[in-house]
């Protein structure tokens, strides 16, 4: 928690431009990965301790809820990783820090161009998802009772 403590008190404390929206962004990005690969790791470890609790969390996890949360961790994902390789290249260069502000808008660009298509797409697989559970007579918003 002292994580999130920091982001959210150091973003009103910097005042750059592009360079405290692309830090704000990189940490944001940072810490729900964080957070997906700790539920990840605690819900596939459920497969061996309790098979029953897994196969009905995988069941939640189709909700469109989690759909929507699963295109922010592609977008939180790939944001990161342009904005990472951009750090690393002006870590190593120094001199094209002068650059900075037009490398932050070229990740920003890239991100925008590749999320988008994708977002829409992972969107789009969504309603279908529900339009054959509607088609079944289910409902693809309804959550499966717990297994006791």
């Amino acid at each position: 928690m002292s994580t999130l403590s920091l982001t959210i008190r150091e973003s009103f404390r910097y005042r750059g431009h592009s360079g405290q929206w692309s830090w704000l962004a990189h940490r944001i990005s940072g810490l729900g990965i964080l957070a997906f690969l700790s539920i990840h790791v605690w819900e596939t470890a459920m497969a061996n301790y309790n098979p029953a609790f897994y196969d009905w969390i995988v069941t939640v996890f189709k909700n469109p809820f989690f759909g929507v949360g699963e295109i922010f961790l592609v977008g939180a994902v790939l944001y990161h990783a342009f904005n990472g390789i951009r750090i690393t290249i002006l870590d190593f260069k120094p001199e094209w820090w002068q650059y900075q502000a037009k490398t932050a808008k070229f990740a920003w660009a890239l991100f925008l161009i590749i999320f988008i298509p994708l977002g829409i797409y992972l969107f789009l697989a969504i309603g279908t998802y529900c339009t054959e559970l509607a088609g079944e007579g289910s409902s693809c918003w309804a959550i499966p009772p717990f297994p006791g």
